[in-house]
């Protein structure tokens, strides 16, 4: 079993510090080394390794205060070693998470450097959020136990971790990586081998808009945040975007991509061919009984009261909080 051997992250920048933290923050007991391979100046080996150590004691002495830890910082932070060099310290462990800088040469390299230390059924699961699994196939002589398991920022707090697997991926090894993530608390979902994921090709796409919503001169920094906060980014807590197309309406979707398509030319907004045919198909969501999902046999009335409440329940933890509010901007 993975909880009784070690689990080592390479590179202690801010991804790296975030998944130790989670690790730690599981309640789990694990074994972790976090290991730092960049050459440093003279007198400045251990110079990231003190700064991520205290970064790590600084994020669990937070959650202690905010009663997410079942043991001590002190405690927890006996689990951790502080490596920086690799010598025969990878033997005996079970995943590997890279956090290495999104560089394919250095992931490349580093690769090369472990599997001769690694145990056959190690594991190496990197957090590139943007290089394929091609690459590391490049260099490697088992890249069917090389998984992407692309952690969010700050990793301790976001339970996502989207695992990206491909036709050469070994079965064992993406179902080993998920249950894993499972069992200290985090939420895997299994993607195709591609660029960009989920989420990072739904952030781009919003960041970008925000950013020519700005360009255009249509609202202020702080006015977008606050709609972003107070509306759209409010109810995908409750609603995933396919399921806020649906229960929307997709005939919604497809007359205002029309529209905005019209008027402001750009593709992004032009309807896709999916929305297209499933208009010509009258497949529109809950009033039709199908969209993207099926609600042939679904409550319609329950299903909308359940995800009401649920935002109201959000909406009512953000009035009552210290720290939440919708106000836009930078806040200290």
């Amino acid at each position: 079993m993975i909880q009784e051997k070690n689990i080592a992250v390479i590179g202690p920048g801010r991804m790296g510090i975030g998944i130790v933290t989670a690790l730690l923050s599981s309640n789990r007991r694990l074994r972790i080394k976090l290991i730092d391979l960049k050459e440093r100046a003279k007198g400045q080996e251990h110079s990231a390794l003190n700064r991520a150590k205290h970064e790590i004691e600084s994020n669990l002495k937070l959650l202690e205060a905010l009663g997410n830890l079942q043991l001590a910082p002190s405690q927890l932070m006996k689990g951790v070693s502080f490596l920086s060099d690799l010598r025969e310290d990878l033997a005996d462990c079970a995943v590997i998470f890279e956090a290495l800088p999104e560089k394919p040469n250095l992931k490349q390299e580093f690769i090369k450097r472990i599997e001769p230390l690694l145990d056959p059924k190690a594991i190496i699961a990197s957090a590139t959020s943007t290089i394929d699994l091609q690459t590391f196939w490049d260099v490697s002589s088992a890249p069917e136990r090389i998984v992407t398991a692309h952690w969010l920022n700050p990793a301790f707090i976001i339970p996502l971790v989207e695992v990206s697997i491909s036709e050469r991926t070994a079965t064992w090894a993406s179902d080993t990586i998920k249950s894993f993530l499972m069992e200290i608390g985090k939420i895997p979902v299994t993607v195709k081998d591609s660029p960009g994921f989920i989420v990072p090709r739904i952030q781009v796409a919003a960041m970008n808009e925000a950013v020519r919503i700005l360009e255009e001169g249509v609202a202020t920094p702080e006015e977008v945040d606050t709609a972003i906060k107070a509306g759209f980014g409010f109810r995908l807590a409750v609603l995933g975007l396919v399921e806020f197309i649906d229960l929307g309406g997709l005939d919604i979707l497809f007359h205002a991509s029309r529209f905005l398509h019209g008027k402001l030319g750009q593709y992004q907004y032009k309807p896709l061919r999916t929305v297209v045919e499933k208009m010509e198909r009258g497949e529109i969501g809950p009033k039709s009984g199908k969209g993207f999902y099926d609600y042939s046999n679904v409550n319609t009335e329950a299903m909308f009261n359940k995800r009401y409440r649920g935002l109201l329940e959000l909406l009512n933890l953000i009035k009552t909080s210290e720290t939440l509010s919708f106000y836009g901007g930078v806040q200290d």
